[in-house]
């Protein structure tokens, strides 16, 4: 038997381990894009490279934050300006804006990522754009302020949500037309503030601020299954993507994060969070939701992302952005992570185990010839 081969062999072995050992790394991860309405910016934020953050500057206040599907752009809706700014997410550099209704206070991006839609909250219009050429295409009359605007996961509708009448104007992408008008249960005062659509795009679930209350409205007819109360002060609603649980964000003094079975709508979990969670988004595989929290008011403190493990429902991280983070988006980005690269120690293991190879292959070879 000759030895050399196997002793070749052995070391093709231990060599492609080293290879792989050095080589290995998610080539693929998420970022976080976070307004800042206090401080006229975004907040870029790539948690699985140590939270390592870029800034940059947009418009007056921006309240609303979308990523397109393919993660090469994000729209940051500036209320107090009047426009939206479009970032290119590789060079984290303003392209261009595009001026929209009054006081934009939230945008989305259409799953194919062709179009975004404003809820201008001032004007009582939606803005329609056209992500290729940055125009506005069409702009569509709904309700008394507009605060919150969400596409259906088929595309069909846009939801927007209108603060003042407490109510949710149901946009056809087809043609712009509103075809629905829903009304959401509220109290004395009108609420209604945020919409989120659960993966499947079967339901949609709209906050009530002063119910306070969450709305499940199914999509198919675009009827009221049922109101259920929350926690003081709703903000924000995000659904887990296995469709099992809605996720709300409570505004105010109790800074809590409440969780409610999708089907009962009966309460999971309460996390503590920071001061006054204004928006909620999670991570593609739904292991880990963020939670934007404003803070104070007119303070000119740095605010914070509270992250979520949603397996036990407790703060695992929290992380220092902009003033008054007002929104939070999930986008993918192509950036690599850091190679992982073997310690000392494991350098030393691969080392003596092809020092012992190649030195047992040399022994058999020498007792054959002498044999």
């Amino acid at each position: 038997m000759n030895i050399t081969p196997v002793a070749g062999r052995v070391r093709r072995v231990l060599l492609g381990a080293v290879v792989a050992m050095g080589l290995a790394g998610p080539a693929f991860a998420q970022t976080l894009y976070v307004a800042n309405a206090g401080s006229n910016t975004v907040s870029i934020i790539r948690p699985n490279e140590g939270n390592s953050i870029h800034t940059v500057a947009v418009g007056a206040n921006p309240q609303g934050i979308a990523i397109s599907p393919n993660g090469a752009r994000a729209y940051a809706a500036n209320a107090g300006s009047g426009n939206v700014s479009v970032i290119d997410t590789a060079s984290h550099a303003q392209l261009t804006t595009i001026t929209v209704g009054t006081t934009p206070y939230s945008v989305a991006v259409s799953p194919d990522g062709a179009r975004a839609y404003t809820a201008d909250s001032g004007s009582d219009t939606v803005s329609v754009i056209n992500t290729a050429s940055n125009a506005v295409v069409a702009t569509v009359n709904v309700g008394n302020g507009p605060i919150s605007v969400a596409v259906s996961p088929d595309n069909a509708f846009v939801y927007a949500v209108n603060f003042r009448s407490s109510s949710v104007s149901v946009i056809q992408t087809s043609n712009h037309d509103v075809i629905e008008t829903v009304s959401i249960p509220s109290g004395a005062f009108k609420g209604a503030y945020h919409v989120a659509f659960s993966k499947d795009g079967n339901f949609a679930y709209v906050v009530d601020a002063q119910g306070p209350t969450v709305t499940k409205i199914r999509t198919s007819d675009h009827t009221v299954m049922g109101t259920y109360a929350t926690g003081l002060t709703p903000h924000a609603s995000a659904v887990h993507p296995n469709g099992t649980s809605v996720y709300v964000a409570s505004y105010g003094s109790s800074g809590v994060v409440y969780g409610y079975d999708t089907t009962t709508l009966a309460e999971t979990a309460a996390t503590n969070v920071g001061s006054n969670p204004n928006s909620l988004a999670f991570s593609s595989d739904g292991s880990r939701l963020y939670v934007a929290n404003y803070g104070a008011h007119g303070g000119g403190i740095p605010g914070t992302v509270s992250v979520i493990n949603t397996a036990t429902n407790t703060v695992v991280d929290t992380i220092t952005v902009g003033v008054n983070p007002s929104s939070i988006a999930v986008g993918p980005t192509t950036t690599s992570t850091p190679a992982a690269v073997p310690t000392l120690t494991e350098w030393a293991m691969i080392l003596l185990a092809m020092a012992l190879a190649g030195f047992a292959a040399l022994t058999l070879q020498r007792r054959r010839q002498t044999a």
